[in-house]
Order: structure tokens, then C-alpha cells, then sequence
């Protein structure tokens, strides 16, 4: 009797977690963030959900799942839409698909850029890429100094060692894939915004993109959300 009262209970309580995930997702709209890195990016962005306090059933940063270039990232952001739409002809899955990842010197680069142009048609613009050149550490140190020289490799160092470099002057201590990478930084969020909101606008007029970020248009994004909720 008592085990069937604890399964009863426990099936209870997943019913209760059920419906009340059902009622956020109903009122707000459902976001999914996936990164290319596995531990700076989504450490940086739950940092940024948890400061809004926003729920995680509205903005869902999952764990990689397979796939370390830009193309596998986008064809699993891909599947994860889907994924939410099968079986349910009025679900509207996510309403934004968020595909955060460098430039870097991968090969497949533009290929995923050309997916995510194609995806974006086909879904009704819900699909957005967020880039930054050479790396997501560009962003970070747009929240230190401005920034307009491109980055290039050099001696021993590879392009985002020059970026690294440039970002350890202002934060010794960082490492890859801090945990404390949002609370290093955003407490100046609003100069990295302006920063990378001017480069955008510089990079219009002489055709290039190193270096730069589009990180700021998901974190606008955010907050504007938070707004709104």
C-alpha cells in the first residue's frame, strides 16, 4: 500500500511539473540557445537567463550533443526543432532557434551561415545565427576596450590566442570555460553593446567582418524578453 501510495504521488507530482511547464511555454514565447562551446558560451548565456530570472522552460540551453564545427551545430539545431514539432500538428516547437559559434578557422564556416540562410526561410525567420570573429571571446573583451583591428594568427599563436590575449590584460584570471565568465563581464554590458553595434556599422561601409560579434543582438534579445515578461 505504501509504495502505491509513493508511485501515485511521485506520477502526481510530474502531472503538476507537466502543466505548469506547459502553461509558460503557452504564455511566453520558447527560445533555444545552442552553443559551440561546451562550457564559456553556455555558462555566459545561463548566467545572463539566471541574472533576468528568467524561466529555463522559456529559454533552453541544452548540453552539446554531438558534432565540434559550425555545420553540425546548425544541423542539430535542425533536429532539436523538429524535434519539438513531431507528433503534435498544433505545436509550434520554439519560437526562436538561437545558433551561437565562431568563425574561427573552421572549414565549414560559411556552409553553416548558407544552412541557417535556408532553415530561416523555411521556418519563417525563426532561426537566427549569432557569430562572432574570430571567437565568443571577442564579445567578451568588447565589454573592456573598442576594438577595430583584425586578428590574425601569429608565431606559435592561433587567431583566438591573439583574442585571449587581448582579453587576459583586463580579466588575468579568465580560462576557458569559467564558470564565472558572466559575472566577469557583465557589469559593463552596455558598453560591449555600443561597441559592437558601432562596429557593425563601420564593417557596412568597407565590406569586412574582422573582427566582430552578433552576440549582442541575442543578449538585446533577452533583455527585451525579460521586459516584456
Amino acid at each position: 500500500m505504501g509504495t502505491d501510495n509513493l508511485f501515485h504521488k511521485r506520477r502526481e507530482r510530474r502531472a503538476r511539473e507537466l502543466m505548469r511547464i506547459q502553461k509558460i511555454r503557452a504564455a511566453y514565447d520558447v527560445i533555444l540557445i545552442l552553443c559551440e562551446g561546451t562550457k564559456t558560451e553556455p555558462n555566459y548565456f545561463k548566467g545572463l537567463r539566471s541574472h533576468l530570472r528568467l524561466n529555463k522552460e522559456s529559454i533552453v540551453i541544452p548540453k552539446r550533443f554531438k558534432g565540434n564545427d559550425p555545420l553540425s551545430l546548425v544541423y542539430t539545431a535542425e533536429e532539436e526543432f523538429i524535434k519539438e514539432l513531431k507528433g503534435d500538428p498544433e505545436k509550434q516547437g520554439y519560437d526562436h532557434v538561437f545558433v551561437v559559434f565562431d568563425k574561427d578557422s573552421h572549414t565549414t564556416y560559411n556552409d553553416a551561415l548558407q544552412k541557417i540562410h535556408g532553415l530561416s526561410k523555411r521556418y519563417k525567420d525563426k532561426f537566427k545565427a549569432i557569430v562572432s570573429i574570430p571567437c565568443f571571446e571577442f564579445w567578451l573583451f568588447l565589454h573592456f576596450k573598442d576594438a577595430t583591428r583584425p586578428y590574425a594568427a601569429s608565431g606559435n599563436n592561433s587567431i583566438c590566442d591573439n583574442v585571449m590575449c587581448d582579453l587576459k590584460v583586463h580579466v588575468p584570471d579568465y580560462e576557458k570555460g569559467s564558470r564565472t565568465v558572466f559575472e566577469m563581464t557583465y557589469p559593463a554590458v552596455e558598453q560591449a553593446v555600443s561597441r559592437a553595434q558601432l562596429l557593425e556599422r563601420r564593417h557596412e561601409g568597407v565590406g569586412t567582418d574582422n573582427p566582430s560579434t552578433k552576440v549582442h543582438h541575442l543578449v538585446l534579445y533577452l533583455q527585451n524578453f525579460k521586459a516584456k515578461t
